[in-house]
């Protein structure tokens, strides 16, 4: 009996094993198995010469202030950068090819920044992130048709190879400027407001075109008008003087955040008391205690993204990921950093497997829904048709007032006002 079971059991198995394989050989032909994926190196050896693109490789560079006056203000923008870059790297980088970041220091100044771009050229980098005040390289980059992202400067709305993470800018332009900050410090009570900027060329262009419109705001009237507020740090007293004796209630600072601590304890020691006072780039609730009380009730305002703290996934995120490098995320231009080389990660994957320079700016040009993985406080188009040769501005910002030791964000974002050609009193985009 035995005998007979191992006998009949074998017979199963055999069997069993001749109709698995009559069901493989059926499966076989009804779904042949593909064949073997070629590896993303491979496939992109067949790509054209590109400068800074290998099989394996497409080399960045992230050009802004590590040094200079600007130096403290722009802190962290490099590390934010590598830090969206080193994300996407594990995922696999872009159709295969990791990117690979350089460094590159324009210290705060217009010759040194020139020699730091051709210095980037020579390096043969695809193209450059940008988190910096001075503009002397944009003629450059644009003759060359080097891509460039970034932080907020006038070529960001006229130059063809210039995005801007706020998508196209006015600054080119002063007769063009927004109501919407002007309008936020009306409700906070100003009547006469100063207008005051450190003395580079963007913080000037844009604060003439705020000056421009403070005529089209009913209500409101520019007392006076400061231009050459020197960059960082600095004895403030005769600027604090001017404004006590121009009987101004509000001013409106463009410069670096430690220039806008100066003015604040030098108006606070004359014993001037304001009703708003706007400070570009305040974004770190350390910067209040360095500040010693100054800055209480100032209106804070981010380089283009949301603040951190609020309640938005893509800030939570960034914020932890930020802390688990070791890095502050409250730094101003932390999440410019990080949002530039998002944008540029986007310009790569829609320049398509085989990108060149031609294909990131043409292809870039047609998105029109960017969100700067979230951090960005509405969606920005780079398509060219606007009121600037690159489109139009984002027009939402996401404000802050300094309480105690605190920046306390507004419940939500602040969007819309007016865009005026202040020329002709048009309404030219709203």
């Amino acid at each position: 009996m035995l005998r007979t079971s191992r006998r009949s059991a074998a017979v199963a198995v055999g069997a069993s094993a001749t109709l698995l394989a009559g069901f493989m050989a059926s499966s076989a032909m009804a779904a042949p198995t593909p064949a073997p994926t070629k590896p993303a190196a491979a496939t992109n050896a067949s790509c054209p010469s590109t400068p800074g693109v290998t099989p394996t490789t497409i080399n960045v560079g992230w050009i802004g202030s590590k040094s200079g006056p600007a130096a403290t203000t722009f802190l962290q923008a490099s590390e934010g950068a590598r830090l969206r870059i080193d994300q996407e790297n594990a995922k696999g980088g872009v159709n295969g090819r990791k990117l690979v970041l350089g460094i590159y220091d324009d210290q705060t100044n217009s010759s040194s920044q020139i020699s730091a771009a051709q210095k980037a050229i020579g390096d043969n980098v695809f193209g450059l992130v940008a988190t910096t005040s001075t503009v002397s390289m944009y003629p450059t980059l644009k003759s060359a048709g080097i891509p460039i992202v970034g932080f907020s400067n006038p070529a960001f709305g006229t130059d063809n190879n210039a995005f801007g993470i706020a998508s196209a800018t006015t600054g080119s332009n002063p007769a063009i400027a927004p109501t919407q900050i002007l309008e936020k410090q009306k409700q906070m009570g100003a009547t006469k407001i100063a207008i005051i900027n450190h003395n580079s060329a963007s913080a000037t262009a844009s604060q003439n075109a705020l000056a421009n419109l403070v005529p089209f705001v009913p209500g409101l009237s520019m007392v006076l008008r400061i231009a050459d507020s020197p960059q960082g740090a600095h004895d403030a007293t005769a600027e604090a003087l001017r404004i006590k004796n121009s009987g101004a209630d509000a001013v409106n600072y463009s410069g670096f955040v430690d220039g806008g601590i100066s003015l604040a304890q030098a108006l606070k020691q004359q014993g001037v008391t304001l009703k708003s006072f706007a400070v570009a780039g305040l974004s770190d609730p350390a910067i209040l205690k360095t500040a010693n009380g100054a800055l209480d009730g100032a209106l804070g305002q981010t380089y283009g993204t949301v603040p951190i703290g609020v309640n938005v996934r893509a800030a939570k995120t960034f914020a932890a990921a930020m802390k688990a490098a070791g890095l502050n995320p409250y730094a101003p231009a932390g999440p410019i950093g990080y949002v530039g080389a998002d944008l540029f990660i986007k310009g790569l994957k829609v320049a398509g497997k085989c990108p060149t320079r031609e294909s990131f700016i043409s292809n870039l040009r047609k998105v029109t829904s960017y969100d700067g993985a979230g951090l960005l406080p509405g969606k920005v188009s780079f398509v060219p048709k606007g009121i600037m040769p690159n489109g139009n501005p984002i027009t939402c910002s996401w404000y802050t007032i300094a309480k105690g030791t605190e920046l306390i964000p507004d419940a939500k974002a602040t969007c819309g006002g007016k865009y005026i050609d202040t020329a002709s009193g048009k309404v030219v985009f709203q």
